[in-house]
């Protein structure tokens, strides 16, 4: 009897170490708090030496953040020297001086340190809510408030920052930008988790109805990896939401996006469909805090009909996160869908590596 005690001790607690593991993954997926990592830098002469990674040794222009809060920028320009554990890069600018003594910084695609930095007649706005509350916005005036407005929808656990960069393009062509926020994102309405696009689609909604309130006689939206949800969801619930799409490094299927990163993980292949199992029991799901299950059917747009609107999708092959492969499917399932394939960048920084292409490509878009 004490040898099967000790057998169903083992096996519980063997349990609750796998159902920990599995909670935590699942609050991988869904968990809205930033991930940014530090590393420590220092500066050398004209130049910022870093600790050489894939992320620092990557063609183009980028951004570091530092201070006691990170509360300082640096733009970062192209590698000038590096060996097997470093790696030194021009210093272009910087919002603060940076110290010749190691200290903790963190490497970004955010090549400015705010939105003044486009315009420095930005506005913040609140966009109204259909549920009471409102959501701050970045309101960026173009040559006429009445021509065709572009909403900026960032991704998951990060910020406005990241959609300056389309922002730019934007305002090269006069037109207005609205850089939105929405429940669960980095500066939005706080949430316990995010639904990966399954409801915070409302506040894209919203978005689109503030701008044609404010005259906006069309509405193009941009959209960057999993803000693809938002608009996407949108459109199957108003095909004729918004006239025209532009989507960064996108988040087309989330079961599959969920597969790929347990296998770039090196865990078992039973652990992802536990995970969305989890992430989609009406149960279960209250476990990793959800407002409601997540149906993955539904959030696989490269089974769920073809998109009808103009859209441009911008991907590369080196993105480590969201496989390029999920793109050409959505790709080849919308007949309304052209590709940008940039060089190899790592996850949403095309625009950094592939500078040229970027905003010539969108802007070609956005302006036709």
């Amino acid at each position: 009897m004490k040898v099967i005690g000790i057998v169903a001790a083992v096996v519980g607690v063997l349990a609750a170490a796998a159902a920990l593991v599995i909670r935590m993954l699942a609050r991988h997926v869904v968990g809205v708090e930033p991930r940014r990592k530090t590393l420590t830098v220092r500066r050398v002469g004209d130049a910022i030496e870093l600790p050489r990674s894939d992320l620092t040794v990557v063609d183009g222009n980028y951004g570091l953040w530092f201070g006691e809060r990170f509360e300082h920028h640096a733009l970062i320009g192209q590698v000038v020297a590096s060996d097997g554990t470093r790696v030194v890069r021009r210093l272009l600018k910087t919002t603060a001086p940076i110290s010749t003594e190691p200290f903790e910084a963190q490497w970004t695609g955010h090549t400015m340190s705010g939105p003044d930095e486009i315009d420095p007649d930005w506005e913040d706005v609140a966009v109204p809510l259909r549920d009471g509350v409102s959501a701050p916005a970045w309101l960026f005036r173009g040559t006429s408030l009445e021509a065709p407005w572009v909403i900026h929808v960032q991704g998951i656990r990060t910020s406005r920052l990241v959609t300056l960069r389309s922002v730019e393009v934007a305002q090269t062509l006069g037109l207005t930008s609205l850089a939105i926020t929405y429940r669960g994102s980095g500066d939005g309405p706080p949430a316990s988790a995010s639904t990966l696009g399954q409801r915070e689609w409302t506040d894209l909604a919203d978005a689109v109805a503030y701008a044609r309130s404010q005259g906006a006689t069309a509405v193009y939206v941009v959209a960057w990896s999993m803000g693809a949800g938002l608009a996407l969801e949108l459109l199957r619930h108003d095909p004729a939401a918004f006239e025209r799409l532009a989507l960064i490094a996108p988040a087309t299927n989330w079961r599959a996006i969920i597969q790929h990163g347990v296998s770039g993980a090196g865990l078992p292949v039973f652990v992802a469909p536990v995970v969305t199992w989890v992430l989609g029991s009406s149960v279960a799901s209250r476990l990793v805090g959800m407002p409601m299950p997540l149906d993955f059917a539904r959030l696989d747009w490269n089974r769920n009909g073809p998109t009808r609107v103009p859209t441009i999708v911008v991907h590369s092959e080196g993105d480590e996160e969201i496989p390029f492969d999920l793109t050409r499917m959505f790709v080849d399932a919308n007949p309304n869908v052209a590709l940008l394939e940039t060089a190899a960048a790592p996850h949403g920084w095309e625009a950094n590596v592939n500078g040229e292409a970027f905003r010539v490509g969108l802007a070609a878009f956005l302006s036709n």
